[in-house]
C-alpha cells in the first residue's frame, strides 16, 4: 500500500461507511430477521473498528510521548460514550414503568443497572445458562451487551500496552519513537497472544454448545484485537518498519480487495442465521472482511466505491451509528409490547425512521455538545467525575423498578399467602367442575403473585440436574422403609408433576425416588441439542436406566417430558424402547401426556398482571395448545404395556385453556405449571394414578 493509503486521517470516510454498514445490518436484523438472518454480524464489524481506532490512538500517544495518559483516555471515553447511553437507559426505565406489567419491572431494573455499569453481557450470559431464565423475553436494554464488551476492552487494552512498555527497556538512546520501535515486536506478540487465546476459546465455547459464549467478553476480545493488530501494522508501515510489495499498494488491488470483502460480508449477512455456531470461526468472515476494507484505505479508479463511501447520507449514518444503535432496539421492544406482535414491513419502516429521528436528536443535542464541551474536554478529572456522576444517577434510577415492584408485591404476597394457607372452596383445580371461574373469592388475588410466579417451583431442592451435567442425581422423599416406591423420571416437565405425586405418595406412605434433569426426556432417541453438544442427555439416560433396572425396590415409574423437544431419530420409538426395557425388568411405566402451552409470544403471568380483573382475556384455544412433538400416545401404541395418564381436562375446559382457575395462576413461565396449581391437582392425579396401578 502507498503511504497515503495507510495514514489514519484518510481512513475516516471508510470507517464511517463501515459503521453505517454495521449499524444498518444490525437494525435490519432486529426489524426483519427473516430478510437479513445474519445481520447480527454488524456487531463484529463494530468490534474491529473500535479495536482499530482505540489502538491507533494509544499507539500514537505511546510513540510520541513514551507514555499513555490513562486519565485523559478514560475521560475521553466517558465524554464519548456515557451521555447518550445513560440518556437511553433513563428513558427506557421511565417508559418501561408505563408500558411493561409490573411482573417485568424487576428484570427491567436489573438490565438498567447492568447496562449502566457495562456488565450487561455477563448478566445475559448468566441468564443464558440458567435453565429457568433462558426463555426470558428480550428486554429493551439487551443490546447494551456489546457496549459492555467494548467498555471492558477499553479497561485492560491500554494497560496491556503500558505493561509491555514497562517490561521492555530498550538498550538504545534516542527519541520516544525510537524506544517504541524497539518495543513494537513485543507489542505484536502481546496482541497476537490475546487474539489467539480468545479465538481459541471462542471456537471451543461455540462448538461445545456453551450458551454463554455469545455474550462473554473472552469469546469476543479477539475481534477487537484484530483491529488492534491492524492498527499496529499501519503504524509500523508509517514508520517504515513494514514494507509492502508495490502490487499490494496498487489501486486495482485495493479496489478488488474491498469488493471481495464486501461480497463476503454480504454473503454472511444473508446466509448466517440462528443455527450458525457463533462467534467462533464463523465470526472470522465479517472480522477479516472489515479488516481488509480498513487496510485498503481510500480508493479510486475503476471498481472504486469512493462515491458511495463519501455520499453524505452514508457518512451521516456512520456518524450517527452509535445513537442509532442505542435507540432502535428499545423502540422495537416497546412497539412489540404495546401492539402484542412483531412489526410487519410497514411498521418496520416506521420504526426505522423513528430510530433515525431519535439518533439525530441524540447526536445533535447530547453526543456532540457534551463530547466537545470545553469545560470537560480540558480536564480529564472533570470528565471522569462527570461520567461517574452520570452513571451514579442512572444506577439510582435503575433501582426504582425493582424497589417499586418489591413494595407492591409484598402487599399482594400477604393476601396470596393467606389464600394458600386457608384455601377457599373451589381453590385452583377444584373449581373446574363448576365452570372453571377465574376467581372464587371477592378478592381478585392470584396465587402465586404473577411477579413471583417464576419462583413457584417444586420443593425438590437441588435434585433437578442442569442440562450440561454429566451425572444424574438420585433423590429420595418420604418413608425410606415404605412398602411401595415410585420413581419420577424425565425432564423439567416431569419435575413439575413432583408436587402432585409427592403429596399423594405422602398420604399413602409411599416413597418417591427422582431422576430428573432439565431438557433431558427419558428417551432412547437422541435430542438434537444433545447431538450438537449444547446439552448432555445420553450419558445421564444410561445412568438412569441402569439405576432403575438394578434397584429392586422400585414398584412403578412415572415419567413425562416436554413435547417440544426435537430428536435426531423417531422420538416415539425412542420412548417405547426405553419403556420396554423397564417393563421387561418388572418396572411398570405410567406416562403422562404433556401439558398445554400458552402462546409463545408472551408469558401468561404478564398477561394476567395486565388483565387482573379479567384474566379470561389470557385464555387460549385448546386446539393447537398441545405440542405436536409429544410422542407419548404414539409410543404407548408401540409399547402397549405402558399406561398413559392424561390430564388435559384439568387444564382446558370446553375447548379453552385458562391462565387462572379458582384464584390460582396455572403457568409460572412459558410452559411450566406453577407448583400451587399442581398442589390443587393432587386428588385427581392420585385417583388416576391409583386406578392405573390397580389395573395392573
Amino acid at each position: 500500500m502507498s503511504s497515503n493509503s495507510v495514514q489514519v486521517k484518510n481512513f475516516r470516510p471508510e470507517i464511517q461507511a463501515l459503521r453505517a454498514l454495521a449499524v444498518l445490518l444490525v437494525v435490519a436484523y432486529h426489524l426483519e430477521p427473516n430478510v437479513v438472518p445474519g445481520g447480527y454480524i454488524g456487531v463484529d464489524i463494530f468490534f474491529v473498528i473500535s479495536g482499530f481506532l482505540i489502538t491507533s490512538h494509544l499507539l500514537r500517544e505511546a510513540a510520541s510521548t513514551g507514555r499513555i495518559k490513562l486519565s485523559a483516555f478514560y475521560g475521553g471515553r466517558a465524554r464519548r460514550i456515557l451521555p447518550a447511553a445513560m440518556l437511553v437507559i433513563l428513558v427506557v426505565v421511565a417508559v418501561g414503568f408505563l408500558v411493561f406489567p409490573k411482573t417485568q419491572w424487576g428484570t427491567l431494573g436489573v438490565q438498567a443497572l447492568a447496562s449502566a455499569f457495562s456488565v450487561q453481557n455477563w448478566v445475559l450470559a448468566a441468564d443464558s445458562v440458567d435453565y429457568l431464565a433462558a426463555e426470558q423475553a428480550a428486554g429493551p436494554l439487551q443490546h447494551f451487551w456489546s457496549l459492555g464488551v467494548e467498555e471492558q476492552f477499553y479497561l485492560f487494552w491500554p494497560l496491556l500496552i503500558l505493561i509491555v512498555c514497562w517490561l521492555v527497556k530498550p538498550k538504545i538512546s534516542g527519541s520516544h519513537s525510537d524506544h517504541f520501535a524497539a518495543r513494537r515486536r513485543w507489542i505484536w506478540m502481546a496482541f497476537g497472544a490475546v487474539a489467539l487465546l480468545s479465538l481459541g476459546y471462542s471456537i471451543f465455547a461455540g462448538y461445545s454448545g456453551d450458551a454463554a459464549g455469545y455474550f462473554v467478553t473472552t469469546t469476543r476480545i479477539w475481534e477487537l484485537a484484530i483491529g488492534g493488530l491492524l492498527a499496529l501494522g499501519v503504524q509500523a508501515h508509517e514508520a517504515g518498519a513494514l514494507n509492502l510489495p508495490r502490487w499490494v499498494s496498487a489501486w486495482s488491488t485495493r479496489n478488488l480487495a474491498v469488493l471481495i470483502a464486501l461480497i463476503v460480508i454480504g454473503i454472511a449477512a444473508f446466509t448466517y442465521d440462528a443455527s450458525t455456531v457463533f462467534p467462533g470461526i464463523a465470526a472470522a468472515v465479517p472480522v477479516f472482511g472489515c479488516a481488509v476494507i480498513i487496510a485498503a484505505g481510500s480508493t479510486r479508479g475503476p471498481g472504486s466505491l469512493h462515491l458511495l463511501v463519501n455520499w453524505s447520507a452514508v457518512q451521516w449514518v456512520g456518524l450517527a451509528s452509535y445513537s442509532l444503535y442505542l435507540w432502535h432496539w428499545p423502540l422495537i421492544i416497546f412497539y412489540t409490547e404495546i401492539s402484542g406482535g412483531k412489526p410487519r414491513p410497514l411498521q418496520s419502516i416506521a420504526l426505522f425512521i423513528a430510530s433515525l429521528l431519535l439518533a439525530w436528536l441524540s447526536l445533535k443535542f447530547v453526543e456532540t455538545p457534551i463530547r466537545h464541551l470545553r469545560f470537560l474536554a480540558v480536564s480529564p478529572a472533570r470528565s471522569l467525575i462527570a461520567g461517574a456522576a452520570m452513571v451514579a444517577i442512572t444506577a439510582s434510577v435503575a433501582l426504582l423498578p425493582g424497589l417499586t415492584q418489591e413494595r407492591i408485591v409484598e402487599q399482594e404476597q400477604r393476601v396470596a399467602t393467606a389464600l394458600a394457607e386457608q384455601p377457599p372452596e373451589g381453590f385452583g383445580a377444584a373449581s373446574l367442575s363448576h365452570g372453571a371461574p377465574a376467581f372464587v373469592t371477592s378478592e381478585h388475588q392470584v396465587v402465586p403473585v404473577p411477579a413471583e410466579a417464576a419462583k413457584d417451583l417444586p420443593n425438590i431442592g437441588n435434585c433437578v440436574q442442569k442440562p450440561q451435567s454429566t451425572q444424574i442425581k438420585e433423590c429420595e422423599f418420604g418413608n425410606k422403609d415404605a412398602k411401595f416406591a415410585v420413581a419420577l423420571v424425565g425432564d423439567s416437565h416431569a419435575a413439575h408433576w413432583f408436587e402432585a405425586l409427592s403429596e399423594y405418595a405422602k398420604s399413602n406412605d409411599w416413597k418417591v425416588v427422582t431422576y430428573l434433569k432439565n431438557s433431558c426426556p427419558f428417551n432412547e432417541a437422541q435430542r438434537k441439542a444433545d447431538q450438537d453438544g449444547s446439552i448432555n442427555c445420553q450419558e445421564t439416560f444410561d445412568q438412569t436406566m441402569d439405576a432403575l433396572t438394578k434397584r429392586k425396590d422400585i414398584d412403578a415409574v412415572v415419567t413425562a417430558s416436554w413435547g417440544g423437544s426435537t430428536f435426531v431419530s423417531d422420538p416415539a420409538k425412542g420412548l417405547a424402547a426405553a419403556w420396554g426395557k423397564l417393563e421387561d425388568a418388572g418396572r411398570p411405566v405410567y406416562a403422562i401426556v404433556d401439558t398445554p402451552r400458552p402462546p409463545q409470544d408472551t408469558y401468561a403471568r404478564d398477561c394476567v398482571e395486565e388483565n387482573i380483573d379479567n384474566p379470561q382475556a389470557c385464555s387460549f384455544p385448546e386446539k393447537g395448545a398441545f405440542e405436536k412433538g409429544d410422542a407419548t400416545k404414539a409410543a404407548a401404541k408401540l409399547e402397549p404395556r405402558v399406561k398413559v395418564l392424561e390430564f388435559s381436562d384439568q387444564f382446558c375446559v370446553d375447548g379453552t385453556c385458562p391462565a387462572v382457575v379458582g384464584n390460582v395462576l396455572i403457568y409460572r413461565d412459558k410452559h411450566h405449571i406453577s407448583d400451587t396449581y399442581m398442589r390443587t391437582l393432587v386428588p385427581v392425579f392420585g385417583q388416576r394414578l391409583q386406578k392405573a396401578i390397580d389395573s395392573q
